[in-house]
């Protein structure tokens, strides 16, 4: 890691060698050393500009001194003695003319030996506080509870290592240029410099060292980021792009955000029997296929027919417009069949005679899908919601639900059928789980995902 941060700070900072090395090591040890004490290292540079001593081994003196200088005299030159020993060892001498000769190229300065500098020092600090740490590819010496640890704040191991993947909260898969350029610097100082979006529209860094977990964290926290999306719990809430696109139905990012904020962090704390995954759809294209998840929410829009209006024209501008073939001419009217109608709201405004101008907007929801292993295809509850809050309180009487029914390690699927759908539905379009919520949030649950 100290390597890493060194890199940095000289390589794209264009600090010397000395500052670069006191720059990262201030960083990874919280040494708190201010700007006007780095500035002390300016004259270091290029071996106190005249190639003599190492101007990186200059300011490793520096960082020693502030990591033991508080030791009886002997013992702390002792340690910097034998650091100039180490230092010579790998690199081959302590001058920066030679160290030039053999590292210095045009395009990266000595950025080599200053990279090889931070490896021998972050080695010798580790004697010296007597950790141990497994070289690159030689396994894993974290402990199952570490590991279990960090999993709970959105870090999964890379297996036999000590590396991790960290997750990142978006809203729904946005996130701003300022936000994009700190993952960017975060993926770059603590991880290595790879991000992917997961099918749950987070971020996650790659290649994370363990010990540099909690650095990575505090680093995001500064512009607002967390991480997490794990566990037997509420998973951030997903949704498509209903908001700006041409067959969203209502604004999916208003209404999602809201659940996003009302249970993924609302109910952060909750434990359930597995993960609850919730998404929002736009429309009945179901592009982020709702239907898949715990609970998902498509929206939705019932054509209001005035069947005393149609003339019955040759070429039905709705029978055209319907892309399900749920509108048909039909001796001499149209007729809407009110079982395969998908309430898409394609059919609206199209008649020239106005027997379908108007629809009411609505929402369905679908509960018990899921994706994986065990496929799911979630069942519609039995009515079209009005209102945002009876959308709103939908989710949270599933999520009682599932609290109060579940069984550890099954999934919101599982249990619904264990119970029965009709079971299920009628609990959820009744007000009574939500008068037990007390009660309810007061069980005693052991979540069972692995993930």
């Amino acid at each position: 890691m100290l390597a890493e941060k060194t890199k940095y700070y000289y390589g794209e900072l264009d600090k010397n060698c000395a500052e670069a090395l006191l720059l990262a090591a201030n960083e990874v040890y919280g040494l708190d050393i201010s700007e006007t004490d780095i500035n002390l290292f300016a004259g270091f540079g290029g071996g106190m500009g005249c190639q003599s001593t190492c101007g990186a081994l200059s300011g490793v003196m520096g960082i020693l001194s502030k990591l033991y200088g508080d030791k009886p005299k002997d013992e702390f030159r002792a340690i910097c003695g034998e650091f100039v020993s180490k230092f010579q060892s790998r690199l081959g001498s302590i001058s920066c003319d030679e160290l030039s000769a053999k590292y210095k190229t045009e395009a990266d300065r000595c950025i080599k030996a200053v990279v090889m500098t931070a490896e021998v020092l972050e080695e010798y600090i580790n004697k010296l506080e007597g950790k141990t740490s497994a070289p690159a590819g030689e396994g894993c010496t974290l402990s199952a509870d570490d590991i279990k640890r960090v999993k709970g704040l959105g870090f999964l191991q890379h297996k036999g290592t000590n590396k991790f993947n960290g997750r990142i909260i978006t809203r729904n898969g946005r996130i701003t240029d300022k936000e994009c350029a700190v993952i960017a610097e975060a993926a770059k100082l603590y991880g290595d410099g790879h991000m992917m979006f997961t099918t749950r529209l987070t971020v996650e860094v790659s290649g994370i060292d363990y010990d540099n977990i909690d650095a990575f964290r505090a680093f995001l926290a500064k512009a607002g980021l967390e991480t997490g999306g794990t566990g037997s719990k509420v998973r951030p809430v997903v949704s498509c792009k209903g908001t700006t696109c041409q067959y969203g139905l209502y604004d999916t990012y208003e209404l999602s955000e809201a659940a996003h904020e009302m249970f993924f962090h609302g109910y952060s704390s909750v434990a359930l029997p597995h993960k609850f995954k919730i998404a929002f759809g736009g429309c009945p294209n179901n592009c982020v296929k709702p239907n898949l998840n715990d609970i998902g929410i498509i929206g939705a829009r019932v054509p209001g027919y005035d069947d005393s209006k149609c003339r019955g024209c040759k070429v039905c501008q709705i029978e055209k417009a319907c892309p399900i073939g749920a509108a048909r001419l039909t001796d001499g009217k149209l007729v809407i069949d009110e079982t395969a109608c998908n309430n898409c709201g394609r059919c609206i405004a199209k008649c020239p005679f106005h027997c379908s101008d108007d629809g009411a907007y609505g929402w369905k929801i679908y509960i018990g899908g899921r994706w994986g292993k065990k496929v799911a295809e979630g069942k519609m509850l039995r009515k079209v919601f009005a209102s945002k809050q009876e959308v709103l309180d939908t989710i949270e009487k599933a999520i009682l639900l599932f609290r109060s029914e579940g069984k550890s390690g099954e999934r919101f699927a599982d249990t619904i059928n264990r119970i029965g759908f009709e079971k299920a539905e009628a609990m959820l379009l009744s007000d009574e789980l939500l008068k037990r919520k007390k009660e309810i949030l007061g069980i005693n649950v052991v979540g069972g995902a692995t993930c």
